[in-house]
């Protein structure tokens, strides 16, 4: 009955569906290999027959976090599905020998033609991935479903928990939870009232590489298109002498040419704009600091592990609480700053922080040590299942 409902309401919502995805279509947000096989389930089966596990993540970082799974399991067996395009776009780069595919929408006839056509007998979920389709219909095809990093922001986990018996009977089709902190592990044993296990952050799966050669360059990292205006406000602020250059890289490039017309001929030949997808290490090894955007509007912040991992200061204004964990952490352990949207105080602490010579490699090596040590017991029980 609680499945029906479910039903019965995608049913009645699939036009407005269907015409979103029709928009996001126009506006360049799918394209037509995306459109199809998310809304038709279209795709050469053929091509994925022989292969026995999916891993999915929704977008690029939830992509980053599949490279320990990738590493540990059997690729040659791994399908890869995303939920957009510019995952899609970035996996294809960095994994071209897997096959990778737009994952179909969470409508049943989706879910089962999918299953009738594939030999696929586990599924990893990454992140905040709940589809009550996939996993009832996988759960009667005898498919594993695992969850990975598992996470619930506290909007997510408020809703979540209106609906106690619909949560409690999707958390019986997991066969293992992973959740991605210790607050999100009571979170999920909450939501699913089952047993949820917390052995590490797959985020922080990175190679610590910190360059002894930085430059005093700055960087401000996955801006969003409403925070365009205010890291220029920042930039306003700052005495430019110090700095060799300043980056800026968009979290959606197709809105570098606004961002350009935003700085305008002050800053054209001084600041500079990213406009390539999954190019950002460079840039990280050469800068001092890294300002983490999604975080001066209430978005939730980035992940701040990738910049942390070639040596960055880290910088954030306060709406961070996809990553309140880490930024605390390294707060405590003075390798970043949070900040409330005082320009001023941002800027002076760019200034201040440019004219030093730090050495934080120590501590940013521990710190990725101790959040790493139980990874082995994580595909321990992956394994078992």
């Amino acid at each position: 009955m609680i499945i029906f409902s479910y039903n019965f309401l995608l049913i009645i919502l699939y036009p407005v569906f269907f015409l979103i995805g029709f928009f996001r279509l126009c506006f360049s947000k799918e394209n037509f290999i995306s459109f199809r096989q998310k809304f038709f389930a279209t795709h050469n089966y053929n091509n994925f027959k022989d292969l026995e596990t999916i891993i999915h993540f929704a977008s690029i970082g939830e992509l980053n976090s599949t490279k320990f799974l990738l590493d540990r399991l059997d690729s040659n067996k791994i399908l890869l599905t995303c939920s957009t395009v510019s995952s899609y776009t970035l996996s294809k780069k960095k994994y071209p020998s897997i096959k990778i595919i737009f994952l179909p929408i969470d409508y049943y006839w989706n879910v089962k033609k999918f299953l009738s056509k594939t030999n696929i007998n586990r599924i990893f979920w990454i992140d905040s991935e709940i589809w009550p389709n996939w996993l009832n219909y996988s759960k009667k095809a005898k498919i594993k479903n695992i969850l990975i990093n598992g996470r619930l922001s506290n909007k997510s986990f408020n809703n979540w928990k209106k609906f106690k018996y619909f949560s409690i009977f999707l958390g019986k089709k997991y066969e293992l939870i992973l959740a991605k902190s210790p607050e999100d592990k009571k979170k999920l044993n909450e939501v699913f009232q089952r047993e949820v296990f917390y052995l590490g952050n797959l985020k922080f799966y990175l190679n610590v590489e910190i360059s002894r050669d930085k430059k005093n360059k700055l960087c401000f990292a996955s801006i969003h298109r409403s925070e365009f205006e205010l890291v220029i406000k920042i930039i306003n602020k700052l005495n430019l002498n110090l700095f060799d250059s300043i980056t800026i890289i968009p979290r959606h490039i197709q809105f570098v040419s606004e961002l350009k017309t935003l700085i305008g001929e002050d800053f054209k030949n001084f600041v500079k704009i990213h406009d390539k997808f999954g190019e950002n290490l460079t840039l990280f090894d050469e800068s001092k600091i890294v300002f983490m955007g999604g975080s001066l509007i209430q978005h939730g912040g980035q992940n701040p592990l990738e910049a942390l991992a070639r040596g960055c200061y880290i910088l954030s204004g306060r709406f961070n609480e996809n990553f309140n964990e880490q930024y605390l952490d390294l707060e405590k352990l003075g390798l970043a700053s949070i900040f409330d949207n005082d320009f001023n105080k941002i800027a002076s602490k760019i200034n201040n922080l440019i004219k030093l010579n730090f050495d934080n490699s120590v501590l940013i090596n521990n710190y990725f040590k101790d959040n790493t040590r139980f990874f082995n017991k994580m595909i321990e029980m992956i394994e078992k299942c």
